[in-house]
């Protein structure tokens, strides 16, 4: 009597491996374009930080529904409904950027008639720039971040002013000082947020002051007067 041949088990394993490499290999794309679309890395980390809607998603971040260019255009709002969207960009910020420290004093908000002003302190302990440069901390670029998904969130103007305490310190330019270095400062934070998120459109002022306003009731040469501060405003209301 003829004995049975053993059955052939050794092909499932080709299966899992061959859906092993095409999962790796669309994690290396996603990798890729996120670095390629900063942009589009940026949404993806505000997402997870703050989950919203498949709509708000593809239409209230980066992406115009089909026919309109700007979702606040031409509408008419009253003052609680411009006060309504402010508390929401408040707490957005409060959420995005003092997530892990609610307490931190390295940050103040205000609230204005039409917008916010966010005032952001180059902590010694936290610095928001490596020390007499314009160029951006880790943490620094994490607030630019935040602050660029939230400002293309809500389509707002930008109006950022640098500020830097005063000092008797020698730049290694003879023609560079403090003026120079705020409005460096002011110039990075719009590269940064741009490369992020923003839009070309919505800067409408950058400006550095030098030491010229420092803080009330603050020494000149106070640290608390090494600070940048972010006017935003609803972009289209009448």
């Amino acid at each position: 009597m003829a004995k049975k041949k053993d059955a052939h088990h050794g092909g499932a394993w080709k299966v899992a491996y061959a859906d092993f490499v095409t999962a790796m290999m669309a994690l290396f794309i996603v990798l890729w374009i996120c670095k390629e679309k900063p942009k589009l890395a940026a949404l993806i980390t505000a997402t997870f930080n703050q989950p919203i809607s498949l709509m708000d998603l593809f239409f209230g971040g980066f992406m115009e529904k089909p026919g309109q260019t700007d979702p606040l255009a031409d509408v008419k709002m009253t003052q609680e409904e411009i006060d309504e969207i402010l508390e929401k960009v408040t707490v957005d910020v409060q959420k995005m950027i003092n997530k892990d420290d609610p307490d931190s004093e390295d940050m103040e908000i205000q609230v204005t008639s039409d917008g916010l002003k966010i005032l952001l302190f180059d902590n010694p302990k936290k610095p928001l720039f490596e020390p007499l440069t314009a160029r951006l901390t880790k943490w620094g670029e994490f607030v630019m971040e935040s602050l660029s998904w939230i400002i293309e969130k809500y389509k707002m103007r930008v109006f950022i002013d640098g500020h830097v305490a005063s000092s008797d310190t020698e730049f290694p330019k003879k023609e560079y000082g403090l003026w120079e270095l705020s409005c460096d400062r002011a110039t990075a934070c719009r590269r940064s947020l741009l490369n992020y998120a923003c839009s070309p459109k919505s800067f409408f002022r950058v400006t550095g002051y030098g030491d010229s306003k420092p803080l009330p009731d603050t020494e000149p040469e106070s640290e608390e007067n090494d600070r940048m501060l972010f006017n935003l405003t609803i972009k289209t209301w009448k």
